[in-house]
Protein backbone atom coordinates (compact mmCIF):
# COMPACT_ATOMS: atom_id res chain seq x y z
CA UNK A 1 0.00 0.00 0.00
CA UNK A 2 1.21 3.54 -0.74
CA UNK A 3 2.85 5.39 2.13
CA UNK A 4 0.32 7.61 3.87
CA UNK A 5 0.81 10.50 6.27
CA UNK A 6 -2.08 11.57 8.51
CA UNK A 7 -3.39 15.00 7.67
CA UNK A 8 -4.97 17.34 10.22
CA UNK A 9 -8.23 15.64 11.19
CA UNK A 10 -11.09 16.78 8.98
CA UNK A 11 -8.90 19.08 6.87
CA UNK A 12 -7.56 18.18 3.42
CA UNK A 13 -3.87 18.57 2.66
CA UNK A 14 -3.34 19.22 -1.04
CA UNK A 15 -0.16 19.15 -3.08
CA UNK A 16 0.62 18.87 -6.78
CA UNK A 17 -1.19 15.71 -7.93
CA UNK A 18 -2.21 14.49 -4.47
CA UNK A 19 -4.61 15.10 -1.59
CA UNK A 20 -4.73 13.61 1.91
CA UNK A 21 -7.40 13.81 4.59
CA UNK A 22 -8.04 12.12 7.95
CA UNK A 23 -11.24 11.77 9.98
CA UNK A 24 -12.04 10.76 13.54
CA UNK A 25 -14.36 7.77 13.06
CA UNK A 26 -15.07 6.00 16.36
CA UNK A 27 -17.75 3.35 16.06
CA UNK A 28 -19.08 1.71 12.87
CA UNK A 29 -17.60 2.99 9.58
CA UNK A 30 -18.84 2.68 6.00
CA UNK A 31 -16.45 3.44 3.14
CA UNK A 32 -17.62 4.21 -0.40
CA UNK A 33 -15.08 4.67 -3.19
CA UNK A 34 -15.72 5.54 -6.85
CA UNK A 35 -12.62 5.47 -9.05
CA UNK A 36 -12.87 4.53 -12.72
CA UNK A 37 -9.21 3.96 -13.61
CA UNK A 38 -6.08 3.23 -11.60
CA UNK A 39 -6.15 1.38 -8.29
CA UNK A 40 -7.94 1.29 -4.96
CA UNK A 41 -5.98 0.03 -1.94
CA UNK A 42 -7.66 -0.36 1.44
CA UNK A 43 -6.34 -1.73 4.73
CA UNK A 44 -7.65 -1.94 8.27
CA UNK A 45 -5.98 -0.76 11.46
CA UNK A 46 -6.85 -0.67 15.18
CA UNK A 47 -7.21 3.13 15.48
CA UNK A 48 -10.59 4.99 15.46
CA UNK A 49 -9.56 7.07 12.44
CA UNK A 50 -9.95 6.88 8.68
CA UNK A 51 -7.07 8.15 6.55
CA UNK A 52 -7.48 8.84 2.82
CA UNK A 53 -4.83 9.57 0.23
CA UNK A 54 -5.53 10.27 -3.46
CA UNK A 55 -2.65 10.55 -5.90
CA UNK A 56 -2.37 10.99 -9.66
CA UNK A 57 -0.60 8.01 -11.24
CA UNK A 58 0.05 10.00 -14.43
CA UNK A 59 0.59 13.66 -15.20
CA UNK A 60 -2.73 13.78 -17.07
CA UNK A 61 -4.62 12.57 -13.99
CA UNK A 62 -3.55 15.52 -11.83
CA UNK A 63 -6.61 17.50 -12.96
CA UNK A 64 -8.88 14.69 -11.75
CA UNK A 65 -7.18 14.61 -8.35
CA UNK A 66 -7.72 18.36 -8.08
CA UNK A 67 -11.46 17.77 -8.46
CA UNK A 68 -11.61 14.68 -6.21
CA UNK A 69 -14.18 14.79 -3.40
CA UNK A 70 -13.49 13.32 0.05
CA UNK A 71 -16.40 13.74 2.44
CA UNK A 72 -17.61 12.41 5.77
CA UNK A 73 -21.15 12.31 7.07
CA UNK A 74 -22.97 10.86 10.04
CA UNK A 75 -25.53 8.13 9.36
CA UNK A 76 -27.77 5.93 11.47
CA UNK A 77 -25.04 3.27 11.25
CA UNK A 78 -22.15 5.52 12.27
CA UNK A 79 -19.70 7.33 9.99
CA UNK A 80 -19.69 7.21 6.19
CA UNK A 81 -16.55 8.19 4.28
CA UNK A 82 -17.05 8.89 0.57
CA UNK A 83 -14.18 9.17 -1.94
CA UNK A 84 -15.26 10.21 -5.43
CA UNK A 85 -12.81 10.54 -8.33
CA UNK A 86 -14.42 12.33 -11.30
CA UNK A 87 -14.07 10.91 -14.78
CA UNK A 88 -12.26 12.81 -17.54
CA UNK A 89 -14.12 15.67 -19.16
CA UNK A 90 -15.81 15.12 -22.53
CA UNK A 91 -13.96 12.91 -25.00
CA UNK A 92 -10.92 12.76 -22.73
CA UNK A 93 -12.58 10.05 -20.66
CA UNK A 94 -12.42 7.75 -23.72
CA UNK A 95 -9.15 8.49 -25.53
CA UNK A 96 -6.89 9.03 -22.54
CA UNK A 97 -7.26 5.42 -21.34
CA UNK A 98 -4.86 4.77 -18.47
CA UNK A 99 -3.79 8.40 -18.63
CA UNK A 100 -6.67 9.03 -16.24
CA UNK A 101 -5.25 6.58 -13.67
CA UNK A 102 -5.67 7.66 -10.04
CA UNK A 103 -4.55 5.82 -6.92
CA UNK A 104 -6.81 5.81 -3.86
CA UNK A 105 -5.37 4.55 -0.56
CA UNK A 106 -7.51 4.30 2.58
CA UNK A 107 -6.94 3.09 6.15
CA UNK A 108 -10.14 2.28 8.03
CA UNK A 109 -10.94 0.71 11.41
CA UNK A 110 -11.55 -3.04 11.43
CA UNK A 111 -15.07 -4.27 10.57
CA UNK A 112 -15.80 -1.35 8.25
CA UNK A 113 -18.35 -1.75 5.47
CA UNK A 114 -16.95 -1.51 1.92
CA UNK A 115 -18.70 -0.22 -1.21
CA UNK A 116 -16.34 0.20 -4.17
CA UNK A 117 -17.17 0.95 -7.80
CA UNK A 118 -14.56 1.00 -10.60
CA UNK A 119 -14.22 0.54 -14.33
CA UNK A 120 -10.67 -0.70 -14.92
CA UNK A 121 -9.16 0.14 -11.53
CA UNK A 122 -7.90 -2.76 -9.45
CA UNK A 123 -9.24 -3.19 -5.90
CA UNK A 124 -7.18 -4.61 -3.03
CA UNK A 125 -8.57 -4.66 0.51
CA UNK A 126 -6.48 -6.36 3.19
CA UNK A 127 -7.62 -6.92 6.77
CA UNK A 128 -11.04 -7.67 8.24
CA UNK A 129 -14.31 -6.05 7.10
CA UNK A 130 -17.96 -6.40 8.07
CA UNK A 131 -19.44 -6.47 4.54
CA UNK A 132 -18.19 -5.80 1.01
CA UNK A 133 -19.88 -4.75 -2.24
CA UNK A 134 -17.47 -4.43 -5.19
CA UNK A 135 -18.30 -3.62 -8.83
CA UNK A 136 -15.67 -3.52 -11.57
CA UNK A 137 -15.51 -3.98 -15.33
CA UNK A 138 -11.96 -5.15 -15.96
CA UNK A 139 -10.17 -4.51 -12.70
CA UNK A 140 -8.82 -7.30 -10.51
CA UNK A 141 -10.41 -7.65 -7.06
CA UNK A 142 -8.60 -8.96 -3.98
CA UNK A 143 -10.38 -9.00 -0.61
CA UNK A 144 -9.31 -10.14 2.85
CA UNK A 145 -11.59 -11.47 5.58
CA UNK A 146 -15.26 -10.48 5.22
CA UNK A 147 -17.14 -11.32 8.43
CA UNK A 148 -20.58 -10.74 6.89
CA UNK A 149 -21.92 -10.82 3.34
CA UNK A 150 -19.88 -10.16 0.19
CA UNK A 151 -21.09 -9.23 -3.29
CA UNK A 152 -18.52 -8.94 -6.09
CA UNK A 153 -19.16 -8.41 -9.80
CA UNK A 154 -16.62 -8.09 -12.60
CA UNK A 155 -16.59 -8.53 -16.36
CA UNK A 156 -13.03 -9.66 -17.10
CA UNK A 157 -11.19 -9.10 -13.84
CA UNK A 158 -10.08 -11.95 -11.57
CA UNK A 159 -11.57 -12.23 -8.07
CA UNK A 160 -9.65 -13.39 -4.98
CA UNK A 161 -11.33 -13.62 -1.56
CA UNK A 162 -9.75 -14.95 1.62
CA UNK A 163 -12.93 -15.73 3.60
CA UNK A 164 -16.62 -14.76 3.67
CA UNK A 165 -18.63 -15.41 6.83
CA UNK A 166 -22.16 -14.76 5.55
CA UNK A 167 -23.85 -15.09 2.15
CA UNK A 168 -21.63 -14.68 -0.89
CA UNK A 169 -22.60 -13.56 -4.39
CA UNK A 170 -19.83 -13.54 -6.99
CA UNK A 171 -20.23 -12.94 -10.70
CA UNK A 172 -17.51 -12.76 -13.37
CA UNK A 173 -17.70 -13.16 -17.13
CA UNK A 174 -14.15 -14.15 -18.11
CA UNK A 175 -12.24 -13.65 -14.88
CA UNK A 176 -11.11 -16.50 -12.62
CA UNK A 177 -12.57 -16.79 -9.11
CA UNK A 178 -10.49 -17.99 -6.14
CA UNK A 179 -12.02 -18.17 -2.65
CA UNK A 180 -10.60 -19.53 0.59
CA UNK A 181 -13.65 -20.16 2.81
CA UNK A 182 -17.40 -19.51 2.53
CA UNK A 183 -19.34 -19.76 5.78
CA UNK A 184 -23.02 -19.38 4.85
CA UNK A 185 -23.55 -20.45 1.26
CA UNK A 186 -24.51 -18.29 -1.70
CA UNK A 187 -23.85 -18.31 -5.45
CA UNK A 188 -20.77 -18.12 -7.69
CA UNK A 189 -21.23 -17.56 -11.42
CA UNK A 190 -18.75 -17.35 -14.29
CA UNK A 191 -18.91 -17.66 -18.07
CA UNK A 192 -15.40 -18.69 -19.10
CA UNK A 193 -13.50 -18.17 -15.87
CA UNK A 194 -12.37 -20.99 -13.59
CA UNK A 195 -13.68 -21.32 -10.02
CA UNK A 196 -11.53 -22.57 -7.14
CA UNK A 197 -13.21 -22.70 -3.70
CA UNK A 198 -11.09 -24.27 -0.96
CA UNK A 199 -13.74 -24.79 1.74
CA UNK A 200 -17.54 -24.44 1.87
CA UNK A 201 -19.08 -24.66 5.34
CA UNK A 202 -22.66 -24.52 3.99
CA UNK A 203 -24.25 -25.58 0.71
CA UNK A 204 -23.02 -23.48 -2.22
CA UNK A 205 -24.25 -22.94 -5.79
CA UNK A 206 -21.69 -22.68 -8.60
CA UNK A 207 -22.43 -22.13 -12.26
CA UNK A 208 -19.88 -21.95 -15.08
CA UNK A 209 -20.17 -22.26 -18.85
CA UNK A 210 -16.68 -23.20 -20.06
CA UNK A 211 -14.63 -22.73 -16.92
CA UNK A 212 -13.46 -25.54 -14.64
CA UNK A 213 -14.83 -25.79 -11.10
CA UNK A 214 -12.85 -27.12 -8.14
CA UNK A 215 -14.33 -27.40 -4.64
CA UNK A 216 -11.75 -28.44 -2.09
CA UNK A 217 -13.88 -29.41 0.92
CA UNK A 218 -17.66 -29.24 1.27
CA UNK A 219 -19.59 -30.02 4.45
CA UNK A 220 -23.27 -29.52 3.52
CA UNK A 221 -23.47 -30.16 -0.19
CA UNK A 222 -23.20 -28.16 -3.41
CA UNK A 223 -25.05 -27.50 -6.65
CA UNK A 224 -22.72 -27.19 -9.66
CA UNK A 225 -23.70 -26.62 -13.28
CA UNK A 226 -21.28 -26.41 -16.20
CA UNK A 227 -21.25 -26.88 -19.96
CA UNK A 228 -17.74 -27.79 -21.14
CA UNK A 229 -15.86 -27.19 -17.92
CA UNK A 230 -14.75 -30.02 -15.63
CA UNK A 231 -16.00 -30.36 -12.04
CA UNK A 232 -13.97 -31.71 -9.14
CA UNK A 233 -14.80 -32.01 -5.44
CA UNK A 234 -11.79 -33.11 -3.39
CA UNK A 235 -13.68 -33.96 -0.20
CA UNK A 236 -17.46 -34.24 0.11
CA UNK A 237 -18.35 -34.66 3.79
CA UNK A 238 -22.15 -34.37 3.88
CA UNK A 239 -25.26 -32.94 2.24
CA UNK A 240 -26.61 -33.21 -1.29
CA UNK A 241 -24.42 -32.77 -4.39
CA UNK A 242 -26.40 -31.90 -7.51
CA UNK A 243 -23.85 -31.90 -10.33
CA UNK A 244 -24.71 -31.35 -13.99
CA UNK A 245 -22.38 -31.02 -17.00
CA UNK A 246 -22.64 -31.34 -20.76
CA UNK A 247 -19.18 -32.33 -22.03
CA UNK A 248 -17.18 -31.75 -18.88
CA UNK A 249 -16.02 -34.53 -16.54
CA UNK A 250 -17.19 -34.85 -12.91
CA UNK A 251 -15.00 -36.26 -10.13
CA UNK A 252 -16.16 -36.49 -6.51
CA UNK A 253 -14.05 -37.79 -3.60
CA UNK A 254 -16.14 -38.71 -0.56
CA UNK A 255 -14.90 -38.44 3.03
CA UNK A 256 -14.16 -41.80 4.71
CA UNK A 257 -16.96 -43.23 6.84
CA UNK A 258 -19.65 -41.44 4.88
CA UNK A 259 -22.77 -43.26 3.68
CA UNK A 260 -23.43 -42.43 0.02
CA UNK A 261 -26.59 -42.50 -2.05
CA UNK A 262 -25.93 -42.51 -5.80
CA UNK A 263 -27.96 -41.19 -8.71
CA UNK A 264 -25.51 -40.86 -11.58
CA UNK A 265 -25.72 -41.20 -15.35
CA UNK A 266 -24.10 -40.15 -18.62
CA UNK A 267 -25.42 -40.41 -22.17
CA UNK A 268 -22.11 -41.29 -23.82
CA UNK A 269 -19.55 -40.84 -21.03
CA UNK A 270 -18.22 -43.43 -18.60
CA UNK A 271 -19.47 -43.75 -15.00
CA UNK A 272 -17.16 -45.41 -12.47
CA UNK A 273 -16.53 -45.79 -8.73
CA UNK A 274 -14.11 -47.67 -6.51
CA UNK A 275 -16.62 -47.65 -3.64
CA UNK A 276 -18.58 -50.82 -2.92
CA UNK A 277 -22.19 -50.26 -3.93
CA UNK A 278 -25.12 -52.17 -2.40
CA UNK A 279 -28.87 -52.03 -2.86
CA UNK A 280 -29.60 -52.04 0.89
CA UNK A 281 -28.62 -49.57 3.56
CA UNK A 282 -25.75 -51.03 5.62
CA UNK A 283 -26.55 -51.90 9.21
CA UNK A 284 -24.33 -50.30 11.84
CA UNK A 285 -22.65 -52.65 14.30
CA UNK A 286 -23.86 -52.69 17.89
CA UNK A 287 -22.52 -49.69 19.75
CA UNK A 288 -21.66 -47.82 16.56
CA UNK A 289 -23.57 -44.77 15.34
CA UNK A 290 -24.42 -44.24 11.69
CA UNK A 291 -21.90 -42.06 9.88
CA UNK A 292 -22.81 -38.89 7.97
CA UNK A 293 -24.89 -39.37 4.85
CA UNK A 294 -24.75 -37.62 1.49
CA UNK A 295 -26.41 -37.79 -1.92
CA UNK A 296 -24.50 -37.60 -5.19
CA UNK A 297 -26.74 -36.80 -8.13
CA UNK A 298 -24.43 -36.38 -11.12
CA UNK A 299 -25.52 -36.16 -14.78
CA UNK A 300 -23.56 -35.51 -17.97
CA UNK A 301 -24.13 -35.84 -21.72
CA UNK A 302 -20.66 -36.87 -22.90
CA UNK A 303 -18.50 -36.26 -19.86
CA UNK A 304 -17.18 -38.98 -17.57
CA UNK A 305 -18.27 -39.36 -13.93
CA UNK A 306 -16.08 -40.84 -11.18
CA UNK A 307 -16.84 -41.24 -7.48
CA UNK A 308 -14.04 -42.26 -5.15
CA UNK A 309 -12.96 -42.12 -1.50
CA UNK A 310 -10.97 -39.18 -0.24
CA UNK A 311 -7.81 -39.78 1.73
CA UNK A 312 -8.20 -40.06 5.51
Amino acid sequence: MSEMHSAETGEATRAQGSVEQSFETPGPVSLRVENACGKVEIETHDAPTTDVRVVALTHLAEELVGRARITERATTRGHEIIVEIPQGRGKARFWLGNGNAVGVSVRVPEDARLDVSTSSASVEASGRYLTASIRSSSGQVELGDIAGAAKVRTASGDIDLVAVGDLIEVQSASGDVRIGVTGAGGKIWTASGNVNLERAEKSIRIQSASGDVRLGEAFEGASVQSASGDQRIDRAAGGDYILNAVSGDIVVAVAPGTLIRFDTGSLSGRVSTDIEVGADRPVALEGEADGPELLIQAKTVSGDIKVTRAAS
